[in-house]
């Protein structure tokens, strides 16, 4: 398994495609991941949005398509912060998909600071897509690190699904205290079965309760 962090300066991403966010928002952060097919990425996008700039602008970008806000919340009005879901049809995110055994880890932003995404994935999955990126986004900075053995590596104890339900679960605040989202919430914007969500939320929180005890004892 191996972890590469790549980043873009913020003078890169000004030159480049996503330089149209930048200019339409002051935060543009991905918070989760929620669907995705051969033709892009399905995202949970928070915005805030600069004065008199609005979700029609983001539309006018054109690998962006608005799908809505998050319900029950109203769609942000211009110069307003909301919750958005997003399709991303940028060359570079449809060529993620292209890749076996690769994940891109939210949350991650596109603002002042440049961009800084992390992957992870098999060798040969994270060498494909560093190379594609070089093409298509060449990054400033590419740092490889590699990961522990799958057996000492907490993530190890759940699947790839209660891994994802989990991340859409504390991005959108439903481990808050007092709970930004609720179930009912989780299931609206994952398209996914509420009894559905509970199963993978609570075998996932079982097996970690259960690794962190095993981790404590081996001290």
């Amino acid at each position: 398994m191996r972890e590469v962090q790549l980043y873009w300066k913020p003078e890169t991403v000004k030159r480049s495609e996503f330089g149209e966010i930048i200019s339409i928002t002051d935060i543009y952060e991905v918070l989760a991941h929620l669907d995705i097919n051969e033709n892009g990425v399905r995202q949970l996008v928070r915005v805030d949005f600069r004065e008199g700039k609005g979700y029609n602008d983001l539309n006018q970008i054109e690998f962006l398509e608005v799908d809505g806000a998050l319900d029950p919340h109203p769609m942000p009005k211009n110069g307003e912060e909301g919750i958005l879901t997003i399709w991303n049809r940028h060359p570079i995110s449809v060529a993620a998909i292209n890749f076996d055994s690769l994940h891109v880890i939210p949350p991650y932003s596109i603002g002042k600071d440049g961009v800084n995404i992390t992957i992870r994935g098999l060798p040969e999955g994270v060498s494909g897509f560093v190379k594609t990126a070089r093409i298509l986004f060449p990054p400033d900075s590419i740092k490889v690190v590699e990961i522990e053995s799958l057996e000492e590596n907490m993530l190890s104890v759940l699947t790839q699904k209660q891994i994802e339900t989990a991340i859409i679960a504390v991005n959108t605040g439903y481990y808050n205290n007092p709970r930004d989202a609720t179930m009912r919430d989780l299931s609206e914007i994952t398209g996914i079965a509420r009894s559905t969500l509970q199963e993978h939320l609570a075998k996932a929180e079982a097996a970690l309760m259960k690794w962190a005890v095993k981790a404590h004892e081996g001290q």
